[in-house]
Parts: structure tokens; C-alpha cells; sequence
């Protein structure tokens, strides 16, 4: 049987939903082990939701207690299972506690390592003590397992352990079916003549979204912006509910944040280089942008910027909204719409990536 965990309610992941399906789509004998935080969250079929509520973005003692009761419910709910296990562990709040398993368990395990993000290098403000667990549990868990799998090949090498013969790379790519869902919506539409930039997903300190909010709130272009998390930027934009500029429309599913992004003239994808992780960010934003046919602004010196410039349909700025606004007035409508065209062009080199790599290279690690 296969166990796919997250420590989300899946529903809003784009990446372990990608695994759900093909699950479902191949008639595989599966089970999600899922979290729920703030128990709103529609209920998927064969999960088990961890019945603790926890705030995101937390920090502090509250945030350690809430971490080692997601990780006990893992453990106690993988023990519950009486067969061998194919765990697919997304991201290391997953992985440290199926590695634990492994080492416990008598029963067959393979255990997949999908590293979203190498956490200890998001630690870089915290204390030391902090730093060495989370330091511990990125070392056991990739020595416990028989598979990793990175969203960038550059990301191999913020991994300082030897995984040589044992990863392989499936990009944060969008896999539809259909593009359907991707029709002219007037709800997203401003009637100024300014720029329209978008910006769906976590609300994270680190995103550089104040910036982006105070220049839309200043009127330097517009903005459709999605997502929850962070409450300092939940709050600036209910601050600003009133702008006429500013549009906030919440949690959103996946598919309407396509939209959303779809309907705008620019996807908004930056990261703050405090953070050693985002330098080798490898954001959904990169492969939606081609998706939708619109042009990225990303952070200059990461390698999404460095990739984006390189295909003809990004801009990188410093981590200012200076910066921001002064590309923004700076760009023309022709400038816009050619990056837009060639991002949909690029879009046919990966349409059918997600559903290769499924097809052939995860179907093989599901035979182990």
C-alpha cells in the first residue's frame, strides 16, 4: 500500500495532488495521511487527518509542541497499518518521522523522500540547538531513504549528504488535462489602464509581499493577490480592503489561482536572499507563468532569475518596492505582451513533463 503524507490539507498542494491522482488514476491501493490545520478544509477520501490545530507560520514553543504532535500522529497511524509500505514523504516534517518507522517496523518499507525544501537552511535566524535538530532529522531521513526526489536539478547541490544513484527530479510543473478553466474573467479585471500584477500562494514574510502591496496601494499598478498564512499580511490587506487597486480574494483551489494569475499581466514570484533556501528556490510560479502565458518578476541572483532572463520572459529586481514600481512604470504594454508569448511557447516543452515522469520513473519506484 501506498502512504502519501503531507502535513497540509493536500487539497491546496499542488505538488502531492499531482500524486493523488495518479493514484486514483491507475486504480493504486492508497492512503493519505494529511493535516488539517485550522479543520475548514474539505475532507479527502482514505486520509487520516491529524486532529490538531495549529496556526501558520508559528514560531516559538507552541510551534515545537504542534510539530511533535503531527509527528506522533504520523507514527501511531503508520503503525496502524498491517502490510508493507510504499511511504512517499512529502517534505521533512513527513520524512523524520517515516524514517523513525522504518527503524521500528518490522514490515517492508520503501521510503521516497520528496525534498520540497531543505529546511535547515531556513533556519538561519533561529538558535543553535534548533539548527542541530532540524540538522539531525534532514541527515536521518535521507540516510533512511531509498528514494529522494528534488524539484530542480541545482538542488542537488544544497543537499550535503551523497545521494548519487538514488534521486531523480520532477519540477513544481502544472499537469492538466485541459485548459479550460483558463477563460477571460472580468472579476480580475481593472479598468485604469495600469498594469495588473498577481501574486497566489503562502503569505510568508520572506516573499517580499509588503512591498508588493504598498505599491499597489500607492496606485503604481494593480494588484490580484491570493493566498493565506502570514497574519501581518492578512491584516495589511484587510487594511487596504477599500484600495481600488487591490483585490484580495483569500484561500483559493489551485485551478482559480491559475485563473486569477491568467487574468493579470504579470506573475509575481519573489523571494529574500536572507533566506539561503531561496537561492535555490524552485517556485510553481516559474512553470505556471509559462502555463498561463504571462511574464514573471523575480528577485536578481536566484536562479529562478537567472533561468527566467535566460527564456526571454522574466525580470529580477532587488528586494525593494523602489525597485518594484520603477520596473513596473517602466515597462510598456508591447514589452509585457511579447514576454507573454514567449512564455506560452516555452509551456510545450513542459506540458507533458509531470505526466513522463509518473508514467515511467514513479511507476518504477512504486515496483520497489
Amino acid at each position: 500500500m501506498i502512504v502519501l503524507i503531507r502535513c497540509n490539507d493536500i487539497i491546496s498542494d499542488s505538488r502531492a495532488k499531482k500524486y493523488l491522482e495518479f493514484y486514483k488514476k491507475n486504480h493504486l491501493d492508497y492512503h493519505i495521511i494529511a493535516w488539517d490545520r485550522l479543520g475548514n478544509s474539505e475532507r479527502l477520501p482514505n486520509t487520516a487527518y491529524c486532529p490538531a490545530r495549529s496556526r501558520y507560520n508559528q514560531g516559538g514553543v507552541a510551534a515545537i509542541i504542534d510539530r511533535l504532535k503531527w509527528m506522533w500522529f504520523i507514527l501511531k497511524t503508520l503503525f496502524s497499518f498491517r502490510t508493507n509500505l510504499h511511504i512517499h514523504a512529502c517534505d521533512l516534517d513527513a520524512a523524520f518521522p517515516s524514517a523513525v518507522y522504518k527503524m521500528l517496523s518490522h514490515r517492508k518499507t520503501f521510503l521516497v523522500f520528496d525534498v520540497f525544501d531543505w529546511i535547515s537552511d531556513t533556519l538561519y535566524n533561529q538558535g543553535r540547538i534548533v539548527s542541530l535538530a532540524f540538522i539531525f532529522m534532514e541527515w536521518l531521513s535521507v540516510r533512511k531513504a531509498d528514494h529522494l526526489i528534488i524539484c530542480e536539478p541545482e538542488r542537488i547541490k544544497q543537499i550535503p549528504y551523497s545521494i548519487e544513484g538514488r534521486y531523480s527530479v520532477l519540477q513544481n510543473i502544472p499537469s492538466f488535462n485541459t485548459t479550460e478553466f483558463l477563460y477571460d474573467d472580468a472579476r480580475y479585471h481593472f479598468s485604469n489602464g495600469l498594469h495588473t500584477l498577481t501574486y497566489v500562494g503562502g503569505f510568508t514574510g520572506d516573499r517580499c509581499l509588503s512591498e508588493l502591496i504598498d505599491g499597489a496601494a500607492k496606485g503604481c499598478y494593480n494588484l490580484n493577490i491570493a493566498g493565506y498564512g502570514d497574519q501581518h499580511i492578512v491584516e495589511k490587506l484587510s487594511a487596504y480592503k477599500g484600495n481600488e487597486h487591490i483585490r484580495y480574494y483569500g484561500k483559493v483551489a489551485y485551478q482559480d489561482g491559475l485563473r486569477i494569475m491568467y487574468n493579470s499581466d504579470i506573475i509575481y514570484a519573489m523571494y529574500s536572499k536572507c533566506n539561503p533556501n531561496h537561492l535555490f528556490a524552485a517556485p510553481n510560479k516559474y512553470y505556471e507563468a509559462m502555463f498561463v502565458g504571462k511574464p514573471i518578476i523575480t528577485t536578481k541572483g536566484i536562479i529562478v532569475a537567472d533561468k527566467a532572463e535566460q527564456n526571454g520572459f522574466g525580470y529580477s529586481i532587488d528586494e525593494s518596492e523602489k525597485s518594484l514600481t520603477n520596473l513596473v512604470k517602466s515597462l510598456s504594454v508591447k514589452d509585457v505582451l511579447a514576454k507573454a508569448t514567449c512564455a506560452a511557447s516555452l509551456w510545450r516543452q513542459y506540458e507533458s513533463a509531470t505526466e513522463n515522469y509518473l508514467n515511467n520513473t514513479y511507476s518504477e519506484l512504486l515496483k520497489s
